[in-house]
């Protein structure tokens, strides 16, 4: 890693645990425009924020190099504050209309963070069986300001209130592999029968959010969607961090590890587990099945993922060819071969099982004329 990316990681463990960033990595004068930079393809320039906050005073960078990271900060808590107020009456109205809803990944797990109106807000994600997915659709489709093409093979709607995003999950679809999703789609099926739901308070409105095990799963597949597609940023590992480590002692490990080993999993978790530890500053016994013996892979990993930006910021994309069939060979080229494979060496196995998987997917649509 270069050194300004070691120096973010540092304010960052800073940020997370409430200790002092290392001293020799900040030697000589900092360069504080790139490390904002880096934080802001990352998403994370307000926990930045809050690690150089933990800097001696006269160690804090001047302020006009600080300005750029306080105004963040700023517009972070004020879009956090909005999004939770929206979040209580799109909550409260899919309750009105008897829609089992759950809000999955970002704001829920916001509630994380030292400071949960720091870490950087997306849309609003919301998960429901296939049945709720139409009536959930219809009942807020008319108060959209503007609605993005659906995907109804795999019951996904995305649409734009002013400024706020919501996106709409009637199944979970990672097109990485089918046993992963038949896994994913079990699991989530088992959840919602037996209402094995948790809670979140947002101003006085219950909102339902999935139970630990699902959760637990859930956000590193998302992750690994993201990873082995587009592209991915850190601010995705540090949520699956603080979730673990929250709530690792109410996780049913044995089961876990069993769902884990069925989706083909259990590996890449144990990865991802000693990465999050080794460089994030998460405490190794809060983890479950944390291990170190993929350390050697944790340089690629991270190579890949500061290259790529946050949900592939600086992933170069070539406009798609018009030609239909020209169109096809990109996407075939791009998604499956160059998305599945750019993984081969950390992950060979898991590299050449999601590519199978994603051809598999890609001869679907493409039988469908997508």
């Amino acid at each position: 890693m270069t050194l300004v990316q070691r120096q973010m990681l540092s304010l960052i463990r800073s940020a997370l645990h409430g200790t002092e960033p290392e001293a020799d990595l900040f030697a000589g004068t900092p360069d504080w425009q790139a490390i904002y930079d880096l934080s802001v393809e990352q998403a994370v320039s307000s926990l930045v924020t809050d690690g150089i906050d933990r800097r001696p005073a006269d160690r804090k960078p001047p302020i006009a190099q600080l300005e750029p990271f306080l105004a963040d900060t700023l517009a972070t808590e004020m879009r956090n504050d909005a999004i939770n107020r929206f979040a209580r009456g799109l909550f409260h109205r899919l309750e009105k209309a008897s829609v089992t809803a759950l809000m999955v990944k970002g704001q829920a797990l916001a509630r994380l963070y030292p400071l949960p109106l720091h870490r950087q807000p997306g849309d609003i994600d919301v998960l429901l069986m296939p049945a709720d997915y139409p009536v959930a659709r219809n009942t807020l489709l008319p108060k959209a300001t503007s609605v993005e093409v659906e995907h109804p093979e795999i019951l996904h709607q995305g649409m734009t209130f002013g400024s706020i995003e919501v996106e709409l999950h009637g199944t979970i679809s990672t097109l990485m592999s089918v046993r992963l999703d038949r896994r994913l789609s079990a699991l989530m099926e088992d959840m919602f029968r037996r209402e094995d739901f948790r809670s979140e308070n947002f101003g006085g409105v219950a909102v339902r959010t999935p139970s630990l095990l699902f959760d637990a799963i859930y956000i590193l597949t998302h992750f690994l969607h993201h990873y082995w597609s587009s592209g991915v940023g850190i601010r995705q590992l540090i949520d699956w961090g603080l979730f673990l480590c929250a709530h690792s002692d109410k996780i049913d490990k044995p089961q876990l590890e069993s769902h884990l080993r069925e989706m083909g999993l259990f590996r890449i978790w144990q990865t991802f587990a000693g990465l999050v530890a080794d460089r994030f500053g998460f405490p190794a016994e809060r983890l479950p099945f944390h291990s170190d013996r993929y350390r050697r892979k944790y340089e690629g990993i991270l190579r890949y993922i500061f290259k790529s930006g946050n949900f592939g910021k600086n992933q170069p994309r070539a406009d798609k060819p018009q030609n239909y069939v020209r169109r096809k060979i990109y996407s075939f080229w791009h998604l499956v071969v160059c998305d599945r494979l750019r993984h081969f060496p950390e992950f060979p196995a898991e590299s050449l099982r999601y590519f199978f998987g994603a051809s598999h997917y890609g001869l679907i649509r493409l039988s469908q004329g997508e």
